[in-house]
């Protein structure tokens, strides 16, 4: 049994590229014809006037010819037929005639027509004027001018009729027209033939498409690009212009809505006043895969292909991550909390068991005096004081979470004597998410930078003020770490000295967000070795009163 043949694909024929096609032709066939057709009346009208001013010239340079006159005047025939026939011969036209003011003919292309009278109108040349006209005379219908020929003292003596047969006329404008129709017949096959190219071109470029599928096919076009969660930009990578631009990136990105992309006169990143970080990442040529860029307060998720053709593109996705980064934040923080209370219970369980036992020995007073001490330890120990000088709460539980956190790695955070925010002191709630990210930032590089001297043997304490003076909240960073060799650099988005700590791409960007947040505050930051020359100390100022707050909730992730 044989198999089956393989099921060619069909060409797809286009009723748009035929419509076109047939409008073309049809456009250029008429626009031939009516060309064709002016122009072929144009012809016969100049044809017949220069035939008519050519009669006119004749006669009137035989009417004024040295000797004429007498000879009319005379009535010698002879001689005026002599002067007739050579100009006749001479200038190629169909007859010359001259008569006298009675119009009896003195000469004639037939010499047996001399003596009759004119067929044709002379009178208005008899008095003295020029006529041209057409009229069927002996020799056939012909154009003819009469002029009259005048005497020196200028009395009319004769006339003088010069004409061409309309046969002769018709000729030259058959010969016209057939040109005329052959320059007709170049450009309708010319213009045919681009018309079938610019079909087929029209075809290629539609792809075959029908008007209602292009249609339809924009439509989900641009439904796709509204309802995408992901941010999409694709940018011309000769020119680097916005070619398509989806509003999830317009939003990202911090764009205005009004941005029109256009290959041709779109706006490129850096007119749109892009992030320099990103503007940077995309201009190199290599890869780039869910890469992690700080743009703006915001971490965004990049990847970025190449798309090679006549037009090549370049094609961006941006993905919003800085919320998830915020809620893995959270989570590490709840683990921190419960590895504390998982500890706190233990030590708990022992005192209990540490009393109960007292009480089966029958040591009740000891039992008593064991478990009221611990009691006062715990008390002294409890966080109700920090919450009564911080009054922002989130800045609080932040700072009590550090604290847990710096004690299960085996650090001491300490808080200043004079750490307090009052509620006027504490601005509103944009304000105290920017104390929380800088604040949760710092503290987390100052722990990381303490274990490194805690790991060798040295130091891991981390200390942190935070108060208000003049109108402004100033943050105190300090730890006794190696300290930071380039200041400057460590600001920069992706700088870190944790080498190999986590994915590429989500390193660094602690301070680098520190940054932005105060720059945005308009504050200022300090950085500057500690007292006796060992660890780092941040010092950050950050004005209270409202100001334009970021695009997205900041992530207080220092990876």
């Amino acid at each position: 049994m044989s198999s089956p043949s393989p099921t060619r694909p069909t060409r797809r024929g286009s009723s748009l590229v035929r419509r076109l096609l047939v409008l073309e032709i049809a456009t250029v066939v008429l626009a031939a014809v009516i060309a064709g057709g002016v122009s072929a009346w144009n012809t016969r009208e100049t044809i017949e006037r220069n035939a008519a001013d050519k009669m006119v010239a004749v006669a009137v340079a035989l009417a004024s010819s040295p000797g004429l006159a007498d000879a009319v005047g005379a009535r010698d025939v002879p001689r005026v037929q002599a002067a007739a026939e050579d100009t006749r011969t001479g200038t190629g036209v169909s007859f010359v005639t001259v008569m006298d003011p009675a119009g009896t003919r003195l000469s004639h292309p037939d010499p047996e027509r001399i003596g009759e009278t004119y067929q044709g109108t002379f009178l208005p040349a008899a008095a003295g004027a020029t006529l041209v006209e057409t009229f069927p005379g002996t020799l056939g219908l012909s154009v003819r001018a009469i002029v009259p020929v005048r005497a020196a003292d200028g009395a009319v003596v004769g006339m003088v009729a010069v004409g061409q047969l309309r046969v002769q006329v018709a000729d030259r404008i058959a010969r016209e027209l057939a040109i005329l129709a052959l320059a007709a017949a170049v450009a309708i096959a010319l213009g045919v033939g681009l018309a079938v190219v610019a079909a087929r071109r029209v075809k290629r470029d539609t792809l075959g498409l029908e008007p209602r599928e292009i249609t339809a096919l924009h439509r989900h076009h641009e439904a796709v690009m509204a309802a995408m969660r992901e941010g999409l930009l694709v940018l011309d990578a000769a020119s680097g212009r916005v070619v398509v631009l989806n509003a999830e990136a317009a939003r990202l990105l911090g764009l205005p809505a009004t941005v029109a992309p256009s290959r041709a006169a779109g706006p490129t990143l850096a007119e749109l006043g892009v992030d320099p970080a990103l503007q940077e990442r995309l201009a190199d040529r290599s890869p780039v895969t869910d890469e992690t860029v700080l743009v703006g307060e915001r971490l965004l998720l990049v990847n970025r292909t190449e798309l090679s053709g006549p037009s090549p593109d370049v094609v961006v996705t941006l993905r919003d991550r800085t919320e998830l980064e915020a809620m893995t934040r959270e989570l590490d923080d709840a683990r921190s909390v419960t590895r504390a209370l998982r500890f706190a219970a233990h030590e708990h369980a022992n005192h209990l068991q540490a009393v109960s036992t007292l009480i089966e020995l029958g040591a009740e007073d000891d039992a008593r005096e064991l478990a009221q001490r611990w009691t006062r330890d715990l008390l002294a120990g409890s966080d109700g004081e920090l919450r009564d000088r911080i009054a922002d709460p989130a800045l609080a539980a932040l700072v009590l979470d550090k604290a847990a956190d710096a004690r299960d790695r085996g650090l001491e955070l300490r808080v200043g004597d004079d750490t307090a925010l009052s509620d006027t002191e504490a601005g509103d709630e944009q304000a105290s998410t920017d104390r929380v990210t800088v604040v949760g930032n710092l503290v987390d590089n100052a722990l990381d930078a303490a274990l490194q001297s805690a790991h060798a043997g040295a130091g891991g304490v981390v200390e942190l003020d935070v108060h208000a003076a003049g109108g402004s909240v100033v943050i105190r960073v300090a730890d006794d770490g190696p300290g930071l060799a380039d200041p400057d650099a460590a600001f920069t988005p992706g700088w870190s000295t944790k080498d190999g700590d986590g994915p590429p791409g989500r390193r660094g960007l602690g301070l680098a967000l520190v940054r932005r947040v105060v720059d945005r505050r308009r504050g200022s930051i300090e950085v500057a070795a500690g007292p006796d020359g060992r660890g780092t100390v941040f010092t950050v100022t950050l004005p209270v009163g409202s100001v334009p707050g970021p695009s997205a909730q900041s992530p207080v992730a220092s990876r």
